[in-house]
């Protein structure tokens, strides 16, 4: 690639993830559990709990990154809005507004003192009769916890690169479940595919939907760069439309860069210029390899800007985005 998007040109050259990222993931140990901010050690979770016979729970992954002015937390709003839209779907009423689980986010941040932090708001069908309609009389518990997370898929990803395999596990279609949702027993497929990475030597796994083309990473979106233009697929591939995801979009759509949304296939990205992952977790992570396929990552790529913008933004370089950053106060 040899010109660069005019919006990137205030991106330094360096690389603006902290150099100094836990290499652990330490826990907190306070959390926030049903309305109150608790020692970790002193809640529980009811063997006879629904959700965790029959997955019923819903959760969230949130990002919490240092800035000049101190942590803050990316995207929240976003983030709980879709919390509340997946309890939705399954039935499940919070007992707690938006306004109450934006701020539960920012005390359980702030009474941890973590810099680089995940953070997990979670809400599920707590202890009750054993049946399949837990919201009868089931109560809905809500809990945060937030624990240290330095770069998710290991040493050198963002800058190097990941191998990844297409699963043997084909995800499940939009009208079996409602991918939508962030729902916890929908994972049950992603850890079968992840597991099977694993044991092939891989980073992670790509998983194709049921006619072949592809739905996603295990816990990522998939991006593919072609000519020049971006690729991604969208709600009726299956997918998880994530909060990273969009914030990639934005970036292109904002430097001018052509972008298609539809279905494509794993010819598609057998025949890419470049292959990139976004997710909460995992940020924007370049893939260097496809069952032997290669790709090219490093500052010339695409993938390397679009990470260099998500990034500058996450840790406060960016003016123009600062109103995705929560402060932590």
């Amino acid at each position: 690639m040899d010109h660069e998007w005019p919006s990137f040109a205030g991106v330094p050259g360096d690389e603006p993830a902290p150099s100094a990222r836990p290499r652990g993931q330490a826990l907190s140990r306070v959390v926030w559990w049903d309305g109150e901010l608790r020692e970790a050690d002193s809640v529980s979770v009811h063997y006879y709990a629904n959700a965790l016979h029959y997955g019923t729970a819903v959760f969230e992954g949130i990002r919490v990154y240092p800035t000049a002015q101190g942590p803050a937390i990316f995207r929240l709003r976003e983030h709980v809005e879709r919390l509340v839209s997946s309890a939705r779907i399954y039935g499940m009423r919070l007992p707690f507004p938006i306004e109450q689980l934006v701020q539960a986010a920012v005390d359980v941040v702030r009474v941890n003192g973590i810099q680089n932090a995940y953070l997990r708001p979670l809400a599920y069908f707590g202890r009750g009769s054993i049946d399949l309609k837990p919201k009868r009389d089931c109560p809905v518990n809500v809990f945060m916890a937030v624990r240290e997370l330095g770069t998710f898929l290991g040493e050198g990803a963002l800058r190097n690169g990941i191998r990844v395999t297409l699963s043997s596990w084909r995800k499940f279609h939009h009208s079996e479940l409602p991918t939508m949702a962030k729902a916890s027993g929908h994972y049950a497929n992603s850890v079968l595919a992840a597991h099977e990475a694993l044991d092939r030597g891989y980073d992670d796994a790509i998983l194709l939907n049921q006619d072949g083309s592809v739905s996603s990473a295990t816990g990522e979106n998939v991006f593919f760069v072609r000519g020049g233009v971006l690729h991604t697929n969208d709600e009726s591939s299956s997918i998880v439309p994530g909060i990273t995801r969009d914030s990639v979009l934005t970036f292109a759509r904002e430097s001018g860069v052509p972008v298609v949304i539809r279905p494509f296939t794993r010819e598609d990205l057998m025949r890419a210029d470049e292959v990139f992952l976004t997710g909460t977790a995992a940020e924007v992570t370049p893939v260097r390899e496809l069952d032997g396929t290669e790709y090219p990552t490093g500052r010339r790529t695409f993938g390397a800007l679009f990470q260099k913008a998500y990034l500058h933004a996450t840790t406060g370089r960016d003016e123009g985005h600062a109103g995705w950053l929560t402060p932590v106060v």
